[in-house]
């Protein structure tokens, strides 16, 4: 049992004697009688209490030792100024994670429609391609661009040319499956990567997204209702190139065939097509309006 405080102790615990024990009890569910009897110089009972008076509120680190035989030493150290410390730099921290999360956020997704943006593709493909085995992979990606968009800014007006951007984001996220990763990759051009499928399954899966698209219907600022479609270009990793700038480039070329050529279509790349008609494809998009 303490026999002797220090007055700054007395001052600081506000107890001594047995009252200090049922202190303790009072404000440490935790705190154990029997911990305090097999306390020795190497191994101390330490624990921490909060105490409050009319004013504030303090933070006592308590470390019960053994001081000589069947004496024990009691430290109290107020430690609420290091604690308030704590909580500041822990909300510091906090602050600073979060900011950091919004920050990559930002970077990675476009301002406009919410998707990814041209950024965030080039980091999921590259960081997918890194982690399959080469052996076994079977990855598709594909370049969709609206049909005469430049007509909906140039009739309608910008705000509405937003508009559309924002609801063809929508309704084409809506019509992939979580085997796709979905980005605007700039203006109205967008593309898709998919994990799992080649440049047929994906052109099955492009060509549904198409029907579903055509049907969906908008309405202009002048209460008239229009309607979207896109031109696309597929292409396969390791068939049509292995870095995501070849793929872009060769699915850009199977885009401008389908823009050429009709739009509202989805065309798989190919060597052997686009070679035979590079002379029809050059001439015809040089007067085509993307």
């Amino acid at each position: 049992m303490p026999s002797y405080s220090s007055s700054k102790f007395k001052a600081m615990i506000g107890a001594c004697g047995e009252a200090i024990f049922n202190l303790f009890e009072s404000k440490d569910k935790q705190f154990s009688r029997e911990k305090v009897l097999t306390v020795d110089a190497q191994n101390p009972y330490e624990f921490v209490i909060q105490l409050k008076d009319d004013r504030t509120r303090k933070t006592i680190k308590v470390t019960i030792s053994d001081y000589c035989k069947e004496q024990l030493m009691i430290v109290g150290q107020d430690i609420s100024e290091l604690k308030k410390l704590e909580y500041s730099l822990q909300s510091y921290a906090s602050i600073m994670e979060t900011q950091e999360k919004s920050l990559i956020k930002m970077a990675y997704t476009d301002s406009l429609t919410g998707i990814a943006n041209r950024r965030a593709m080039f980091k999921k493909f590259n960081e997918y391609i890194e982690y399959q085995n080469q052996d076994n992979i079977n990855v598709s990606l594909c370049v969709l661009d609206i049909d005469h968009f430049k007509q909906f800014n140039d009739i309608y007006g910008h705000e509405f040319g937003d508009d559309v951007l924002k609801s063809f984001a929508e309704k084409v996220t809506l019509a992939l499956d979580d085997d796709c990763y979905f980005a605007r990759i700039g203006g109205e051009e967008f593309c898709v990567l998919s994990y799992t499928r080649n440049s047929v399954e994906l052109n099955t899966l492009i060509h549904n997204v198409l029907d579903s698209i055509k049907f969906s219907e908008i309405l202009t600022p002048e209460k008239n209702i229009t309607q979207i479609s896109f031109s696309a270009g597929i292409v396969e990793y390791t068939k049509h190139g292995t870095t995501l700038d070849e793929l872009l480039s060769n699915a850009d070329k199977a885009l401008y065939f389908a823009k050429a050529t009709g739009r509202g279509q989805v065309i798989s790349f190919s060597t052997d097509l686009l070679a035979k008609h590079e002379a029809t494809l050059t001439a015809k998009f040089r007067e085509t309006k993307r």
